[in-house]
């Protein structure tokens, strides 16, 4: 454990063979000439130590030459260990970040956040910086940005490219180890004071088997749909319990399971770096062809309303080392990920063992026993391929604000999302009038698309090219910044546009209509051409049918008259502006976000998708929707604490009942970064250097969405059968909908209280799905 925390640097150079190295940058930020303009100070000494402070508050910015060529990254899989020399004396963490393409309006993105103790000391950050987080800048010049912010003037010596290594090397591992272990900590640090009175959850009486009760370390079985607190404990028939999976041959599937630390007669023992390692998964035909992917929560605080706090599973981190006070319990979980044809079908089985040592968290005591236990684990793989989300005609994207960095993108396009939903405020090209001609720059989003669909076969975007209606008309991006590009000046075109749209809410403007039309059209010749995802749905904005409401936000900049009456004309006419530039463009699609059934209804033939939040208010909508030749979608929301079961239910069970054949999550990145004490944000992962990490509620919903290629499968295989054995769940499934999150603006979801009924659900289907035979 104490080599572990030793800094990067001293890691890096003990195992960086294999890692070039040769030609890497390094910058003297006292002999960086002409930067004072960019959020840094005046060249300084400091300590004998030649610098220049990075002013309090400011961005800090450091353009640079890219050093991997003349590519707009560097190669995939590249991580680079950059050090950064500075005193610390940062009350807050400083943040580093990079120009990685994907920020909001194409601006910096955060990589990691070192230091802020205060304590006046020079020390040497280690900051890694992945192939997706840095990107050759738009322009002549191959360069690119690195900049730091603080909350006090930061003096910095320098910023040096150390090394470099590959994705799965161990310095690669070992700096991934390093990066969650620093994150975990300032995130620590920054919820110290609000952890001491959270609530760790219901405080369970353990319910130990002879054979348990005199065990230092019990591990005990329970479904991921079901969440594990400090306070949870063994209940009957869990000490010990076998995991079980059963799964395809090109599936993910996923159990959790507690260690509960049991307290002895004399007081406590704790468990000390309990870390968990897989031994076997072997069956008939030798090991499982298989990837197996160990996690550990980290228990964060989050809100639990009126002041107060709880801790929360938040995220799942790569297996990591924890430490268990006595009487308490901590939860991961086990994902294996079979590999198609080479995962034979059959029984596997294996053990996960939980290693740690023992002491006193209190005291940092520390004693030279081991403890251990085994996690017995069942694997079945049935002799079945499921069909991709594609091939079994289903969509699912997120929200995402601004867009995420590669890596990210691809986890999410492993868990069935097949594209995802962007905002034009925020995530737009570059727009420019000339003489009347809209010209437009895709150098960006060329980059971000041509992954989405040529590298992960992403099929789908949702563009929202305008936002809620309650900021009308400030929220009409599109037309907002279109008329910015108009008039040449950002805040002049603004006013003007926000001023004539007040006065004439019902239209788009009439300057404007020929440069949506044009907008529309070079989007779907680009698209074709560059390789984008092949189906682009167009929201003109979001929620109209907040038509029948009245109600405005306060803006400071301007004032706005927010929804109202216009709301329904001005929606339709973007309609038809879309559906004319659209014309002969058969990757153009037209989309709404209905969170009212009778007032939106009123669109369903302006539009060709037509996504809901309120099948509750009409369980007739989908076939409404259908019946007027539309694609019907559902949505639903999430939030920082949502619970694996909720995200299965919502996106599976519940949507399939309605055969609706795409969904929306609103949102995956609207959150705090790491740290959302603060205050309750939209989202289920986050992005590091070295992938995604995961939350209960990603793979719930990856699972809910399996769910839904199982029964695809079902109803090809054997259409009769499908249709009398899934009549009754979807029914059920409906009627067991509990009655929470049916405000449809503020807090939306679906969840069913008797979780456990998925699990049946699912066996039942796979039964059928293998009686009916086929391929």
């Amino acid at each position: 454990m104490r080599r572990l925390s030793l800094p990067i640097v001293l890691i890096v150079a003990g195992l960086a063979a294999g890692c070039p190295a040769a030609g890497l940058p390094s910058w003297e930020m006292a002999k960086m000439a002409g930067i004072e303009k960019a959020g840094w100070g005046p060249p300084a000494k400091v300590d004998g130590n030649a610098c220049r402070a990075a002013l309090a508050g400011k961005l800090a910015r450091l353009t640079v030459p890219t050093w991997w060529g003349k590519a707009r990254r560097p190669a995939e899989g590249t991580v680079y260990l950059l050090e950064v020399r500075y005193k610390d004396t940062a009350a807050k963490p400083a943040v580093f970040y990079a120009h990685a393409g994907v920020g909001g309006y194409n601006g910096p993105s955060e990589v990691h956040r070192f230091g802020g103790l205060g304590d006046g000391k020079w020390k040497t950050a280690a900051v890694p910086l992945s192939w997706d987080l840095i990107m050759r800048r738009i322009g002549p010049d191959d360069v690119t940005e690195l900049l730091v912010r603080a909350d006090k003037d930061l003096p910095v010596a320098s910023i040096a490219v150390a090394s470099a290594c590959r994705e799965g090397s161990a310095v690669w591992r070992v700096a991934a180890q390093q990066y969650d272990r620093q994150t975990r900590h300032w995130v620590g640090r920054a919820q110290a004071d609000k952890r001491k009175t959270a609530n760790a959850g219901k405080k369970q009486t353990p319910v130990l088997p002879a054979a348990w009760k005199d065990k230092r370390v019990v591990p005990f079985a329970r479904t991921y749909m079901s969440e594990i607190y400090p306070n949870s404990a063994p209940q009957k028939g869990e000490a010990g319990a076998m995991l079980k999976l059963r799964m395809a041959r090109n599936e993910y599937e996923t159990a959790a399971f507690g260690i509960y630390v049991n307290p002895d007669g004399k007081g406590k023992v704790d468990l000390l770096g309990a870390k968990l390692r897989l031994e076997g998964l072997t069956g008939p035909t030798g090991k499982l062809a298989c990837e197996v992917d160990l996690r550990a929560a980290e228990y964060a605080v989050v809100g639990a309303g009126s002041g107060k706090y709880r801790l929360f599973p938040q995220r799942l981190w790569p297996n990591y080392p924890v430490n268990i006070p006595a009487g308490r319990s901590h939860l991961f979980w086990l994902t294996v990920k079979t590999l198609g044809p080479a995962s034979k079908p059959g029984t596997y089985t294996g053990k996960i063992w939980c290693r740690a040592g023992g002491g006193n968290l209190a005291t940092g005591a520390v004693h030279s026993a081991l403890y251990q236990a085994a996690v017995p684990v069942e694997v079945e793989v049935v002799d079945v391929m499921l069909p991709t989300m594609q091939q079994a005609g289903l969509d699912l994207g997120a929200c995402i604000a601004p867009m995420v960095p590669l890596q990210d993108l691809k986890t999410l396009a492993e868990f069935n999302h097949t594209g995802m939903h962007v905002w034009f405020g925020g995530t737009q090209p570059k727009m420019k009038v000339t003489d009347g001609k809209l010209q437009l720059d895709w150098y960006y989003l060329d980059d971000w698309m041509g992954y989405a669909a040529g590298k992960l076969g992403m099929t789908h975007i949702f563009w929202f090219m305008g936002g809620d209606p309650y900021g009308f008309p400030d929220t009409l991006n599109l037309e907002r910044d279109l008329y910015r590009a108009l008039v040449g000046d950002v805040h002049r075109g603004r006013r003007t546009f926000l001023k004539k749209t007040n006065a004439k809410p019902d239209k788009v403007l009439p300057e404007l209509r020929p440069l949506i039309v044009d907008f529309v059209r070079q989007l779907g010749e680009h698209g074709k051409q560059a390789g984008w995802p092949a189906k682009l749905v167009l929201h003109p904005f979001d929620e109209p049918a907040k038509w029948v409401q009245s109600h405005k936000w306060d803006n400071p900049y301007h004032p706005v008259i927010g929804a109202g009456k216009w709301i329904n004309p001005h929606f339709k006419d973007s309609c038809a502006l879309f559906r004319e530039g659209g014309k002969g463009h058969d990757n153009i699609l037209i989309g709404g976000d209905i969170h009212h059934a009778k007032p939106g209804l009123v669109f369903v033939k302006d539009i060709d998708v037509f996504c809901t939040n309120a099948i509750h208010e009409d369980q007739k909508l989908g076939e409404k929707v259908r019946a007027a030749g539309t694609e019907f979608w559902q949505y639903s929301g999430c939030n920082d604490q949502a619970p694996a079961h909720r995200g299965r239910f919502t996106f599976g069970w519940y949507f399939a009942a309605y055969d609706s054949v795409g969904s929306l999550i609103w949102a995956y990145n609207t959150l705090g970064r790491f740290d959302t004490s603060g205050g309750r944000g939209w989202g289920f992962g986050w992005y590091t250097p070295f992938g995604t990490v995961q939350t209960p509620f990603m793979i719930g919903v990856r699972e809910g969405w399996d769910d839904r290629r199982w029964t695809a499968l079902l109803k090809k295989r054997d259409p009769a059968g499908a249709k009398k054995l899934l009549a009754p769940i979807f029914k059920d499934a409906i009627a067991r909908r509990s009655r929470r999150g049916r405000d449809t603006v503020s807090d939306f979801y679906a969840e069913i209280q008797s979780y456990e009924r998925m699990d049946r659900w699912r066996s039942q289907v796979v039964d059928a799905v293998l009686k009916a035979g086929g391929k």
